[in-house]
């Protein structure tokens, strides 16, 4: 997530040159042909340059607002994860008590123990959804830049090797076992009830909590199935790819309204025609650049959910829950950045 009021010059340039030279030199090459090979006949009237230009308009739009939709989703569905991990941490801790048991009690740091694995379990499995969720697919952004950026961004976000991370909050054994898994998120989920279980049979939670606790689990699959669709699920090719088309259609037709009407308006004037080709080109190609880098928020990029800073928040909350004194620093960005 791109976390500073306005974009970086220097970022914005760095993405817009090859667009902006493009169209100048397109333009300057239009106007040329136009002005001293006398080829005056290549124009279009401003009528239909106007038509197709508003209908592109309006497509991109909507893409954009589709886009816009799975990034503000992915939001929505990780503040539900942070609202039911709240609602986890405190029922692990005080749903689990000697109130139920028929033999001998527990001791305070044994109880202790149970809730820390409760949590700590939980805590891991938010950090795992991130890495999953991390995982390139083929429809999403892949060019040098790109990855240039997620592995610097992957490195200073995520240092730990996968089983390292897994290890900070889970015992190693259990996690030499999930790593043998396919989808190791699905499996912490499952050991977490077969430990509800577990407690349930020593009479640690009676039938109501286990059930209460039970529906949080069952929550948090539901959560992870929301973020596996949007991750999985692609917004659809035939609306994203024919956006792109699109744009390239009125950025090449552009030169051929505006020639003749810049020439008409008076001697030498038709070569405004290369800096107003290049801002309103430039207006088309930033909307479609917007809408392209939010249709896919878990892609590890910098405009994607802040998935590791949530996990984090998740971490602190819980931990101190469990009056834990040493706790993990904010998250903070890089480079006006933050993951």
């Amino acid at each position: 997530m791109y976390i500073n009021r306005n974009i970086n010059f220097k970022v914005f340039l760095h993405k817009a040159f090859k667009p902006i030279f493009f169209l100048a030199s397109y333009a300057a090459f239009i106007v040329v042909l136009y002005e001293y090979f006398n080829m005056t006949w290549i124009k279009l009237p401003w009528s239909i340059l106007s038509i197709v230009g508003t209908a592109v308009a309006f497509y991109v739009g909507f893409k954009n607002n589709s886009a816009y939709a799975r990034t503000w989703e992915a939001r929505k569905i990780w503040g539900a994860i942070i609202n039911s991990s709240r609602s986890w941490g405190i029922l692990a801790r005080d749903y689990t008590s000697n109130l139920f048991i028929n033999g001998e009690k527990l001791s305070e740091q044994e109880l202790y123990e149970i809730h820390k694995d409760l949590i700590l379990r939980h805590i891991g499995w938010t950090y795992r959804l991130r890495r999953q969720l991390w995982k390139p697919q083929p429809w999403e952004h892949s060019h040098k830049l790109s990855n240039e950026m997620r592995k610097e961004l992957g490195d200073t976000f995520a240092s730990l090797s996968e089983e390292d991370e897994l290890k900070l909050f889970i015992k190693d054994q259990e996690v030499e076992e999930l790593l043998e898994k396919k989808n190791i998120c699905t499996q912490i989920i499952s050991n977490q009830s077969q430990k509800l279980l577990e407690l349930r049979e020593k009479g640690l939670i009676d039938d109501f909590r286990h059930v209460e606790l039970e529906k949080l689990l069952k929550d948090f699959y539901t959560q992870q199935g929301k973020c596996e669709r949007i991750k999985n699920f692609p917004l659809p090719r035939q609306y994203a790819n024919t956006s792109f088309v699109l744009t390239i259609l009125i950025v090449i037709l552009l030169p051929f309204g505006m020639v003749s009407q810049f020439n008409a308006m008076g001697e030498g004037l038709v070569w405004l025609t290369i800096p107003f080709t290049t801002i309103v080109g430039g207006i088309y190609f930033i909307m479609e650049f917007v809408g392209d880098f939010a249709e896919n928020p878990f892609e590890g990029l910098a405009f994607d959910t802040p998935m590791t800073s949530l996990c984090n928040t998740i971490e602190i909350d819980l931990k101190e829950m469990l009056g834990q004194e040493e706790l993990p620093e904010k998250v903070k960005p890089h480079g006006h950045v933050l993951m």
